[in-house]
């Protein structure tokens, strides 16, 4: 992440100051940088740099855009990496969710034959049906309800 923030930087300041105003001590740090990319796996984004340290040596007109192709890149590169850290973030967090509701789970199964013993087939339910009163109406009531 730090290479992302120097880089980022960097074209910030080529941006402002100009591209023709970049000395050898900025073409030295940008080399390094596109070696820290290639060395971590961006070789796209290494090769965007590649373009814009070409074009400021050969002082080149197309540099500023290759400057901005290169910023644009990345952004992209940045979002990618938030995305990916996100979506391993969502999984650990899934997993430890899964955890505790399989130790809740494991907890409450002995809870749970506890509860069946007290709530035995003689309870009545909250709407009224399995109450114990016989009623007439309420047989019919049953007969329309299963058809």
């Amino acid at each position: 992440m730090q290479t992302i923030e120097r880089l980022q930087q960097t074209f910030e300041d080529l941006a402002v100051r100009g591209l023709r105003s970049c000395g050898a001590e900025q073409l030295t740090a940008l080399s390094s940088l596109h070696e820290e990319l290639d060395r971590i796996g961006a070789s796209h984004l290494a090769g965007r740099l590649e373009d814009v340290i070409t074009g400021i040596r050969n002082d080149d007109r197309s540099s500023a855009r290759a400057l901005m192709r290169a910023q644009a890149s990345l952004r992209v590169f940045e979002r990618l990496l938030t995305l990916e850290t996100v979506g391993r973030d969502m999984t650990n967090l899934h997993l430890l969710i899964e955890g505790e509701n399989a130790d809740v789970a494991s907890d409450g199964e002995t809870d749970d034959d506890d509860s069946a013993s007290v709530t035995g087939a003689g309870s009545s339910s909250v709407d009224g049906m399995g109450s114990g009163f016989d009623d007439d109406d309420s047989d019919e009531d049953d007969e329309d309800f299963e058809e």
